[in-house]
């Protein structure tokens, strides 16, 4: 039976097209349909596809700008990090010295003591550096002005350093969230493109290798048993994998953008991956997990999925990969 929703489809919106594929694809349509473009009869379509490559690739030039400026800002936010506690943990020394180790006003300034602050977590940091700061201005007429001062810049150049990342997460993630709605635009032409073309020229199969360049698309799929990767919004759900080989296939994860993120199988293709169901994913630097460990069965098809679970629009990359 011929199902005709299949014509009504949005192509090329396939996970298993990268960006830098649907880029290289749509370039070399956009060569080939202006060569072949008999007495003008698809002008249109190029002066639309050419807007639609333009609006999408500018978003990703720009998100690459922002990206580049915000690891600039969080090289800055680490080394203040490291300065925050380096400086509570010098500090324990002569608080220590002036009222004594494990003093009621030494538990005040750490009550879970040195090492907790570098323990920490940025946002729990910033509250138990407030809670320090509180604290040290109680008891400011013991120490030296210099002494506070210092702490307290130091703190404040933590409070900086976090608020210039976080704005520049948020930029980064307004160009990601622009990405997807213009990935859909470019993906949207390229089909109107293909059916417009095939109209003209139907019965003539031989048309569609002049104007698409179909080893491209191939390519993308061959690609896709092993390497998937694409944008992700909050609280969305995408499939990375439909299956795979054994218990011991590994799983490479990388994500970039700031929020909690979970990797995972589970019994659909649409089914969130919770902390409970996946493993997270690494913000950071990559992370490897085998299926296993991601809740795969021996024996049982299952999907593996990734999930946003809060945060920005984030890019992820998730790879099969042999150790």
């Amino acid at each position: 039976m011929t199902q005709l929703f299949k014509y009504f489809i949005i192509l090329f919106m396939n996970k298993n097209i990268s960006r830098q594929l649907l880029k290289d694809f749509t370039a070399d349509h956009i060569a080939r349909l202006t060569t072949n473009n008999p007495g003008g009869v698809f002008t249109t379509i190029l002066t639309n596809i050419t807007a639609a490559y333009t609006s999408y690739f500018g978003d990703l030039d720009a998100e690459a700008l922002k990206q580049r400026l915000q690891e600039g800002k969080t090289i800055a936010m680490d080394k203040a990090h490291v300065a925050l506690t380096t400086l509570i943990s010098k500090n324990a020394g002569l608080i220590s010295y002036k009222y004594g180790d494990g003093s009621e006003i030494y538990e005040q300034f750490y009550p879970q003591g040195v090492t907790k602050f570098s323990e920490d977590d940025l946002p729990t940091l910033e509250t138990d550096a407030a809670a320090y700061k509180e604290v040290l201005a109680l008891h400011a007429a013991d120490f030296d002005a210099g002494f506070v001062t210092e702490y307290n810049d130091t703190f404040q150049a933590y409070k900086d350093a976090r608020e210039a990342q976080h704005i520049a997460f948020g930029a980064v993630a307004g160009e990601r969230n622009d990405i997807i709605n213009t990935r859909a635009g470019v993906c949207r032409q390229l089909t109107i493109n293909l059916l417009t073309i095939a109209l003209q020229f139907i019965g003539d199969e031989a048309k569609a290798d002049v104007y698409f360049d179909q080893g491209m698309i191939n390519a993308a799929f061959a690609e896709s048993e092993s390497k998937v990767g694409n944008e992700i919004t909050p609280e969305q759900t995408q499939n990375c994998f439909d299956n795979t080989a054994s218990n011991e296939t590994n799983y490479k994860t990388t994500v970039s953008g700031e929020g909690t993120v979970y990797v995972g199988f589970a019994d659909a293709d649409n089914t969130p991956i919770t902390a409970l169901t996946g493993k997270p994913v690494d913000q950071s630097a990559p992370k490897i997990y085998s299926a296993g460990v991601l809740g795969y069965t021996p024996g049982v098809k299952k999907y593996l999925n990734i999930t946003s679970a809060a945060g920005i629009t984030i890019s992820f990359v998730v790879e099969r990969v042999t150790l």
